[in-house]
């Protein structure tokens, strides 16, 4: 029988799957032919789904086979109350992921991230675009900070992690959104499109939570410098989509 944590997380994916999918054909931000790589974004759903599972299954395991919770034992963080660690989880991973995202984008580790970047059209599902060796690198401040740093209890990271999908589904959402004064904070729809546009605009807008990061360290652009007629300039598809799909 599942644990709570992972049921916890399909009702979230299931719930934000129709909801995006409604506001975008209600409201949709631009102009997007869904059925374009419909079989190739489903497929890459699967990886996301599957692969990611065993992405962080494997990041465990080298974990495991040096003692690390041992190392980690009883460090302060763990012993905070769970309120706590929770969105300090989230935080910490937030920034990690940031600097693996800037990683990726170095020519050594490119490949590994070409696949994401061969969408030509972003909405929920084609932002899932996502190669198995990304889903690894990911994972490895992700296991780390959750299950070892943290040592988040199964239901705290079934609750980080159900956050983790709602970000992922809501800054590829074909939808112009305005949050006001939050627009400075958050990563939106609107800041992370900007990472997906050409003319160097891929070394731009990092973040995936909060935009504090990209203002931080140099790569923050306001979208609203570039309003909203910059094209989406996706990687070619190359003809071994496996590899692409792989990272490799």
């Amino acid at each position: 029988m599942r644990e709570p944590g992972f049921i916890l997380q399909v009702v979230t994916f299931v719930s934000l799957v129709l909801l995006f999918n409604h506001f975008e054909q209600r409201v949709p931000g631009f102009a997007v032919n869904r059925r374009r790589d419909l079989a190739l974004n489903v497929a890459a759903m699967a990886l996301v789904i599957f692969g990611g599972e065993y992405a962080k299954l494997f990041i465990r395991t080298i974990y495991d086979s040096v003692n690390l919770n041992v190392v980690m034992l009883q460090n302060r963080f763990s012993l905070l109350p769970g309120a706590a660690k929770i969105p300090l989880a989230i935080l910490a991973t937030d920034f990690s992921l940031y600097w693996m995202h800037r990683a990726i984008h170095h020519p050594l580790l490119w490949r590994t991230h070409m696949f994401h970047h061969s969408i030509p059209e972003i909405w929920w599902l084609a932002g899932s675009r996502t190669s198995f060796m990304h889903l690894v690198l990911f994972a490895v401040p992700q296991v780390f900070i959750g299950n070892f740093l943290f040592c988040l209890a199964p239901m705290q990271t079934g609750i980080a992690l159900s956050f983790s999908i709602f970000v992922n589904l809501w800054i590829h959402t074909n939808l112009r959104v305005n949050l006001g004064p939050f627009d400075a904070l958050f990563v939106t729809p609107n800041f992370h499109r900007v990472h997906h546009g050409g003319q160097g605009l891929a070394g731009r807008n990092m973040g995936f939570i909060l935009t504090l990061w990209d203002r931080l360290f140099g790569t923050y652009l306001n979208p609203r410098e570039l309003g909203t007629g910059y094209p989406i300039v996706p990687v070619p598809v190359e003809k071994q989509l496996w590899r692409m799909m792989l990272g490799i």
